[in-house]
């Protein structure tokens, strides 16, 4: 790409960035894409799981594409549903990541790790009231998962306006470990991408960020970068 400062940046991968450090060239096995399952409150006696299994976040505005993300991260469409009218999630939804098909109590019990959808923040056609609720379980959440549990968060950024500094400042002030995946790359434009990545840097300069230097570009809908943000996570 011309115009972007290339002082710290490199193409890891067709759809991977890096500020800074260099990636493993090592291919990586990942779970994701094998089988997957939603866990509905009920089985989970409406607390959040139980043991040690590590989770993955997932957090974005309600027009970014988020169920379309998680659904393609998790191999299976169908799973995760979407709406015409963005910001129905309204509390997190916990999927379970197997090796193997199983019923929602038994992934639950045998999860290598689970993907947390939480709700979309902003553009959803409710009341001030309600958008704060949505907010507030969503911080809960992130607050009181020790770090050992939630390892890792994606916050979902709309390549074409940059990315979303409300919501990476409150990754950042949680302290929760966090990266940019930018989505609906295949609308996006070279130079919508230099930008992007410009607008990006300067939040590398922080002393005390939690955001890790690596940025994804994906295109849920055709696949492009998934392959890749699956092995980030894996």
């Amino acid at each position: 790409l011309r115009g972007v400062r290339w002082l710290r940046w490199q193409r890891a991968a067709p759809s991977v960035w890096t500020y800074g450090v260099e990636l493993e060239n090592t291919p990586r096995q990942t779970i994701f894409g094998r089988h997957a399952c939603y866990v509905p409150p009920k089985t989970l006696n409406y607390e959040l799981p139980s043991g040690q299994r590590p989770e993955v976040a997932v957090a974005g505005r309600s027009n970014v594409g988020k169920s379309t993300l998680v659904g393609a991260l998790l191999g299976d469409a169908k799973l995760v549903r979407t709406s015409k009218k963005p910001g129905r999630t309204t509390t997190p939804r916990f999927f379970a990541v197997t090796s193997r098909k199983e019923d929602a109590a038994r992934a639950a019990k045998h999860a290598a790790c689970f993907l947390v959808d939480l709700p979309g923040v902003g553009f959803a056609r409710r009341s001030k009231s309600e958008r704060a609720a949505f907010l507030e379980s969503s911080a809960e959440y992130l607050a009181a998962r020790p770090r050992s549990i939630l390892r890792h968060a994606l916050v979902l950024c709309d390549i074409r306006r940059g990315p979303d500094e409300e919501l990476l400042d409150a990754f950042d002030s949680l302290r929760v470990a966090h990266s940019i995946v930018f989505t609906k790359g295949d609308r996006a434009s070279a130079r919508d991408i230099v930008e992007a990545l410009e607008a990006v840097e300067e939040r590398f300069s922080r002393k005390l960020s939690s955001l890790v230097p690596v940025v994804h570009v994906v295109a849920a809908k055709t696949g492009a970068g998934v392959d890749a943000l699956r092995a980030h996570l894996a």
